[in-house]
């Protein structure tokens, strides 16, 4: 066979063989390879009620798994109803908003998560969790709210802990907004608040309007029976509303006031009437 004949048989046959391969090349690239979608990451609902204290948001977020035990909420948070100012506790920012930079370092996080239902991813950290709750606190308050904080002569530490109070005592945004008023008049003349709330906030009691002369007497400073002035830090985590109220108090001329079992305020412009209003209860 000459070279010329020989050479056209090569070329064939490289072209022979080529083409399965250039058929794949095309084939590959006109349709990639299938890959499978990546499973969705699991989500949990989280829900936080108006008015729960750090013992029960604790205790929720060990149900919801995002802690073993209610100490390592604390850890983060620090624990209600203790006074850190006694071993010069110095909690770490959750984040740096505002509020959080007003907050005295040696107070819990008590009042600064904010009630809400949200969802985070099944593996989100418990950090991640309170970032969440403390981010949402600082959205609630507009710089109009802000602004008008500063205008009370009050700091926003002060006024979640009006709030607090505001939010376990009375329900209606009406009675918060007239019960606000009542309690920093009282704070002026310097009088006790003698808020019941505050004392179960100290006793760890929950479901009861009234305290018994036992508890009133626990020495603490959330204690409002024992000591004038406001609590030393917030008693529960408050609603939007009862911020409002504590920042906007609308204004009357009554002194005393009773929550009955039925939700009821009881008001009194003096002692004689809010003794009756005790009989009636």
């Amino acid at each position: 066979m000459g070279s010329f004949n020989k050479n056209v048989v090569v070329f064939s046959l490289v072209i022979i063989l080529a083409l399965p391969l250039a058929g794949l090349w095309y084939y590959k690239k006109t349709h990639p390879r299938y890959i499978a979608p990546l499973p969705p990451r699991p989500e949990v609902t989280v829900t936080i009620i108006p008015g729960w204290n750090l013992r029960q948001v604790a205790g929720y977020l060990v149900k919801l798994g995002f802690a073993s035990t209610t100490d390592d909420v604390y850890r983060l948070t620090g624990e209600p109803a203790y006074d850190y100012r006694r071993v010069a506790s110095v909690f770490p920012k959750i984040d740096d908003s505002r509020i959080v930079a007003e907050k005295p370092g040696y107070d819990s996080y008590e009042g600064y998560l904010a009630p809400e239902t949200f969802r985070v991813f099944r593996d989100a950290t418990l950090l991640d969790v309170l970032k969440k709750l403390v981010g949402q606190r600082e959205k609630e308050i507009t710089e109009q709210m802000w602004a008008d904080i500063e205008k009370s002569g009050h700091s926003s530490y002060e006024i979640l802990t009006m709030a607090s109070i505001l939010e376990k005592e009375v329900q209606t945004p009406q009675d918060k907004a007239k019960v606000a008023d009542i309690l920093w008049r009282r704070l002026e003349k310097n009088w006790a608040l003698q808020v019941d709330s505050s004392v179960h906030y100290v006793a760890d009691r929950t479901g009861d309007v009234f305290t018994t002369e036992k508890e009133r007497d626990i020495d603490s400073p959330w204690n409002t029976y024992k000591y004038p002035g406001l609590p030393l830090g917030p008693i529960a985590n408050p609603g939007v509303e009862s911020i409002k109220a504590a920042i906007y108090p609308e204004k009357n001329g009554y002194w005393y006031f009773l929550t009955g079992k039925d939700g009821m305020v009881y008001y009194g412009k003096t002692l004689e009437e809010h003794n009756a209003n005790k009989r009636k209860l």
